[in-house]
Formats: C-alpha cells, sequence, structure tokens
C-alpha cells in the first residue's frame, strides 16, 4: 500500500462502504481497536475515529521525544515551554527557557526525572532575573553524594546550569526561579550574606566603615538603609553568625559596617559589627526563608 493511496480514502471508506482492498485493509486496522468515545471538540462536531487515533499516535511520539516515561521508571530528559532537563550519571543539565512560567511547570520537569522538587517563583534584583536558586534542602541533606548548582555560559536560554544531586534523593527539595521584582519589592538573595566583605554598592567599599559614613553614601545615591546587626556564637567547636534585623534606632554612628547588601530596588541593608554598648548577644532566631513560606 502506498501513502498515494491512502491519502484519497473518502468519507464513504471511513463509513465501511469501500470496496478497494487497500481501504479495506486499513479500516480493519482501524476499526479493529477498541476506543473510548470521542470527546465533541466543537459544537456539533466530532473527531472521525481514524483521526482521532493518527493524534493518539502522534501524542504518544511527541511524549516519547521529550523523554516522558511512559513506562516504567523517571524519564531520563524532560522538555516543556519552561525548561528542559537532562540526567546524566554525574549531574542534571537545566535549561530555563521561560523564568516568567508557571512554577508548576518547573515542577511538572523535575519530577519526570524523578526528584522530590518543589519550586517558588520569586522576586530578585535584575542581575539574578532568570536565574535558578539553589538547591536547598530544608530538613537537611542527610544523603550519600553531594549537592550544588553550578551555572553554565555561554547559554543559549534564559539560563543554564548543572546541577549536582543524587538521582535517588528522596528528600524535598526547593529551587527558586528568580523574576523581576516590582519596585520596594524585598529581594530573595542567592545564598547567605557573607559575614564580612559583601558590598552593593558599586565603586565604593562599605566594609570597615562607620555606620554614618556608609548612610551619608546612601543619602547621595537616594538610597534608604535597613539595619541587621551581626551576632557571633559557639556552634559546635566552631564559631557560626546569625544575622539580627534591627531598627535605626538600634544602631550608633560610629558602630563598624561588615557587609552590605540590597534589600530591594531602593533599599540596602547594612549588616553592621555591634559595638561594646550593644548589650549581650539574643539567642538565634533564625528568620522565616523564602523557601517556607506558603505559595
Amino acid at each position: 500500500m502506498n501513502l498515494a493511496d491512502l491519502a484519497r480514502v473518502r468519507d464513504k471508506d471511513l463509513a465501511g462502504e469501500a470496496s478497494a482492498p487497500e481501504t479495506r485493509t486499513l479500516m480493519h486496522a482501524i476499526m479493529s481497536e477498541e476506543r473510548e468515545p470521542v470527546a465533541v471538540t466543537r459544537p456539533g462536531r466530532k473527531v472521525r475515529r481514524g483521526l482521532a487515533l493518527g493524534l493518539a499516535t502522534m501524542a504518544t511520539a511527541a511524549a516519547a521525544a521529550i523523554g516522558i516515561g511512559l513506562v516504567g521508571g523517571p524519564a531520563t530528559s524532560y522538555a516543556n515551554a519552561a525548561v528542559s532537563i537532562k540526567k546524566t550519571d554525574g549531574y542534571f543539565s537545566v535549561n530555563i527557557t521561560d523564568p516568567t512560567a508557571d512554577h508548576h511547570r518547573f515542577e511538572e520537569a523535575f519530577r519526570a526525572v524523578g526528584l522530590n522538587v518543589t519550586v517558588k517563583v520569586v522576586p530578585v534584583a535584575p542581575s539574578d532575573v532568570g536565574k535558578l536558586i539553589g538547591p536547598i534542602v530544608p530538613d537537611g541533606f542527610k544523603w550519600h553524594g553531594s549537592i550544588g548548582t553550578q551555572g553554565i555560559t555561554p547559554c543559549s536560554s534564559a539560563f543554564c546550569a548543572k546541577v549536582w544531586m543524587p538521582a535517588d534523593f528522596p528528600g524535598r527539595v526547593v529551587f527558586g526561579i528568580g523574576r523581576p521584582a516590582k519596585p520596594g519589592e524585598p529581594y530573595v538573595g542567592d545564598g547567605p550574606v557573607a559575614p564580612e566583605g559583601d558590598e552593593a554598592l558599586s565603586g565604593y567599599t562599605s566594609h570597615g566603615k562607620t555606620v554614618a559614613d556608609v548612610r551619608t553614601e546612601l543619602s547621595r545615591r537616594e538610597l534608604k538603609a535597613g539595619y541587621r546587626l551581626v551576632w557571633q556564637y559557639p556552634d559546635d567547636g566552631g564559631i557560626s553568625w546569625f544575622y539580627e534585623a534591627v531598627p535605626a534606632s538600634r544602631i550608633k554612628n560610629d558602630w563598624i559596617v561588615a557587609s552590605t547588601r540590597f534589600h530591594s530596588s531602593d533599599t540596602v541593608d547594612l549588616y553592621v559589627t555591634p559595638g561594646k554598648d550593644a548589650g549581650p548577644a539574643p539567642s538565634p532566631r533564625p528568620e522565616p526563608q523564602w523557601y517556607d513560606m506558603p505559595d
């Protein structure tokens, strides 16, 4: 049977009135399959049974092409309009094509390759728009191997990365996808602030300067200031830090700035080393993080 003959199948052929052997063979193949009734696609019109069978075959082929695991375990690759993911022996290659897509499209892709991932689309600074933030393991990473992300350049998508993560990791993992923040909306940061040395202001070093000096520079740039005290505490034989958000009234002009980071488009947080008159350090009180917030 050749394709030219099949292309001339007429309505009466589909109704079973055809006499050509080629057409009867085609109809026998179609009609011998038990199929669910086809839904109405437009008022008064139904899809012909032969067309429905062809569309189902095409859909199955397309699903296989993008790596959906139709049978058996997780897929080794998956792609949709938002992201494509390919699993290798040591890592997952992630290409973000639409950072503004609904977070469910990203979750769909990660779960297709076997990962228990929650994705949040979060507000970020302009330089971080479209980037993958994380992976974050809220309950702590206690598994073999390692976990982490490395950006890849050059990149033909909005963002490309290698994500190192055991393919059999059963715990919940959270990623963020950076979207443009609204004016004044707090940014989600890509990782913790360093105890000292992070710099928000281009061409200006805030580390080691007094609060008064940095306030003057912020005023010159028409920016507002937020304040966080940097407290140290012993932790398993070493030293850890936590940051306490405080009002301006808690801060003295001669205290020293350790780091600065943009809080939003119009505000810079000053991470300040407490002076001797700051009083005793409070108990560590971790602030709620973006990955803990409900959608």
